[in-house]
């Protein structure tokens, strides 16, 4: 007989069954947001988070919401090149369970960061650990010394300029090489602001790929777009798939408008264009289908390479930036079996071989031998940012001096304690006074020599590089007013301990601003965006973006504001005495009326006639007119003057900057920055502004340029676009510091750079 169970006994288990969760014991509770996926950059194949140090980042993270809505913020945090923290934000809004993918843009710092990310609603004051990205993915990097070309499509031969000489990626040697790598248009993974293009040195689009073509929808092409106008390199093969081109938002930048197909029976002029080409491209004979090519001259396209009646690749401006059209498909026979398709990317790009002797990496080369190299200088960034740490008034005392007299205080506190307490005062147990005493006497003795030398006055050195396009222009693209791009880089010195708030603001060029105070609010002007970031330089030694072993002395992180954006630095922490350096750059309509009037006409291969007449309001200092090859020197233009150009000296543009580079580069191969030649800056950034002008002329390679790439406008100059570059005494952005101690002294430099228009049609004067 089994005894029967009572009436509440049972009720109370069934009561307990209904208190339980429904998917049974000790359920684990879904959180209330997790991270599903991390991608990071572009992919080579073997990688699919690559990213570029010093450079802007895309990062996509898919998030997935819990059992109920969240509503709050992103945070990506990667440390800068001192190792410093910087968070980016990015609002984000999820419905129960749902999943979505948000992109955000990032700049690290170093060749080994990790993506940190954490998540908080602050509705409901919840904020989740932070989750380390190395958990969701393994990253590679691409140094900053290294030239990097992104790809679109299936355009073959790209990925075999690295096996060329003189490209491969070679650790040994400065200017390290090119690398290859794509951006996964399938997958969803492409842009949607033009500094998600920030890394590239050129995109190449092969338009035969119909998904790329699709994924270029309004928003994610006018990021590409975007790019090319602040000065990216844009090269596209069309061929079959010329009326989905026609379709797409990159008509209006097109150097020519493709209006079909066309056959031709010799690609000679193709191998041609590819210098050093021995292997044929097809049969002679052979019937092959090109795109047609039309409205060359009225688009301001340049021809570089021509079949008999048919133009097979054109080059255009748009905006600073370049797009140069092929006219044939990359992706199938003839090009994609041509075995010298490799060197006609490395001619349409416009990359050129690197420094491969590395015997005299080392070693000074004057500027009249053809190399521009310096012993532990590898890029002409790093001589901006010591040029920027020459501060006027404050006296660096160098490192033989330091580690000399912390040879000497050890001495002191050691050895000379203990013998002026067992020889002279016989009385060890006073080392209880001595010591201490000894200390605090050095430490106020080093603060007063410290302050002596170094003072107290909040200071800067700011340098602004402004381009001016006075339009309209043939590209299309340059509105009646023109287009302005600015950057500008700058170290703050800090007197005291200070927790700054950074922020750049652009300036109109035809008139003086009235003074603010640096605690006014920032007002951008219209249409006008700002990025700023820290300013770092590409070298493996210690303080440089290639070193793995970076070591910070700020205690915390700052951050980019506003969410989804750069345009201000909060919270950015220079310990006394110190330095940080920044660097902004900005893009915007120009400026209501001409800086420049002029009157400009080709006279003969790089020649020039005409006239240009001062209309900034202050004075053009050594000024020059640039155009192809070729410079007018102008000198000092006062305002409202007017100078002829064709009774003014000309001569090479190579010569002239080469024989600026002793002024920032010195001939000793070992020298102080502090108690030796400072460097003339205005000569410096005329390097930076024509770099491929020195390197194109070179005997032997020149020092590169890569971090700063943009800065250079040489590529304009070959497309016949004249331009005035000249320096001014008017800044063209404001630095505005909340929380400073006191009103900073700036030492401002200024170069203006404006692109002339070339009347070709009109009646000679």
């Amino acid at each position: 007989m089994q005894p029967r169970l009572g009436r509440w006994p049972l009720a109370a288990v069934v009561a307990l069954a209904g208190l339980l969760p429904a998917n049974g014991w000790g359920a684990p509770k879904r959180p209330p947001i997790e991270v599903e996926n991390l991608r990071v950059g572009f992919t080579t194949g073997t990688s699919n988070n690559l990213f570029k140090v010093g450079s802007w980042t895309p990062v996509w993270v898919q998030l997935k919401a819990g059992d109920q809505r969240f509503t709050g913020s992103m945070e990506l945090v990667v440390p800068d090149d001192n190792d410093t923290p910087t968070t980016v934000h990015q609002a984000i809004d999820l419905g129960p369970g749902e999943s979505q993918r948000f992109t955000t843009y990032t700049r690290p710092g170093t060749v080994d960061p990790d993506f940190d990310i954490r998540l908080s609603d602050p509705n409901q004051k919840l904020r989740m650990p932070r989750i380390a990205g190395t958990s969701l993915a393994k990253f590679d990097a691409i140094h900053a010394d290294e030239t990097l070309v992104l790809t679109l499509g299936k355009p073959q031969g790209v990925d075999l300029i690295p096996t060329l000489p003189g490209f491969s990626v070679d650790q040994s040697t400065p200017d390290r090489g090119t690398v290859i790598a794509r951006l996964d248009a399938a997958g969803g993974y492409l842009p949607g602001r033009w500094y998600g293009y920030d890394a590239a040195r050129a995109v190449v689009l092969d338009t035969n790929d119909r998904a790329v073509m699709a994924s270029l929808d309004a928003l994610r092409g006018r990021a590409l777009v975007d790019w090319v106008r602040r000065g990216g390199h844009l090269v596209l093969a069309v061929g079959a798939n010329w009326q989905a081109v026609r379709d797409s938002v990159l008509t209006p930048i097109l150097p020519a408008l493709p209006t079909g197909q066309q056959r031709i029976n010799d690609l000679g002029a193709i191998e041609s264009f590819a210098s050093g080409s021995t292997k044929p491209i097809a049969p002679s004979g052979a019937a092959v289908m090109v795109a047609k090519l039309e409205e060359i001259e009225e688009r301001g396209g340049k021809v570089l390479s021509r079949a008999v009646g048919a133009p097979l690749v054109v080059r255009g401006s748009h905006g600073f930036g370049r797009v140069t059209l092929i006219a044939l498909d990359v992706d199938q026979k003839p090009f994609s079996s041509w075995e010298d398709r490799g060197l006609f990317w490395v001619r349409a790009i416009g990359l050129r071989r690197m420094n491969v002797d590395t015997s005299t990496s080392n070693a000074v080369v004057m500027g009249g031998t053809g190399r521009i190299y310096q012993s532990g200088v590898h890029d002409l960034s790093t001589k901006l940012r010591e040029s920027l740490e020459q501060f006027q008034g404050v006296k660096l005392i160098s490192f033989g001096w330091v580690a000399f007299f912390i040879f000497l205080y050890i001495l002191l506190i050691g050895p000379g304690d203990y013998l002026f307490l067992k020889k002279v005062v016989k009385r060890m147990e006073l080392t209880w006074i001595t010591f201490p005493l000894i200390v605090v006497t050095v430490s106020l003795l080093a603060y007063y020599a410290a302050y002596v030398v170094k003072g107290n006055v909040l200071r800067v050195n700011k340098v602004d590089i402004v381009d001016v396009i006075q339009g309209p222009g043939p590209e299309n693209a340059v509105p009646a007013s023109g287009l302005i791009r600015g950057s500008t880089y700058l170290d703050i010195f800090s007197p005291q301990n200070r927790d700054y708030n950074a922020s750049v603001i652009p300036l109109p060029l035809d008139r003086d601003s009235p003074a603010s105070p640096d605690d006014a609010p920032a007002r951008l002007p219209v249409g006008t965006d700002v990025t700023l970031s820290w300013f770092g330089v590409p070298e493996a030694g210690f303080g440089g973006m290639g070193n793995r072993t970076q070591m910070s002395f700020s205690s915390g992180g700052y951050e980019y504001l506003p969410a989804g954006g750069a345009e201000k630095l909060e919270g950015v922490r220079i310990p006394i005495w110190s330095t940080k350096c920044l660097t902004a750059r900005w893009f915007g309509p120009g400026p209501a009326t001409p800086l420049i009037e002029s009157d400009l006409r080709p006279a003969g291969p790089d020649r020039l006639e005409g006239a240009v007449t001062n209309r900034v309001g202050v004075a053009l200092h050594d000024a020059i007119l640039a155009y192809n090859r070729q410079i007018y020197l102008l000198g000092e233009v006062e305002p409202g003057a007017t100078v002829r150009v064709a009774l003014s000296q000309d001569r090479q543009l190579s010569g002239h900057i080469r024989d600026k580079i002793n002024n920032y580069l010195p001939k000793q191969p070992f020298y102080d920055n502090n108690n030796g030649a400072s460097i003339n800056r205005p000569d410096l950034l005329l390097g930076l502004m024509f770099h491929e002008a020195v390197a194109a002329s070179a005997t032997e390679s020149a020092m590169a340029s890569n971090t700063l790439n943009y800065l250079d406008l040489t590529g304009l100059l070959q497309l016949d676009r004249p331009m005035l570059v000249a320096r001014i005494d008017r800044a063209s952005s404001r630095l505005a510091l909340e929380n400073a101690p006191s009103t900073p002294q700036v030492d401002q430099t200024t170069m203006l750079r404006v692109i002339l228009p070339l009347n070709t049609t009109g009646p000679k004067k």
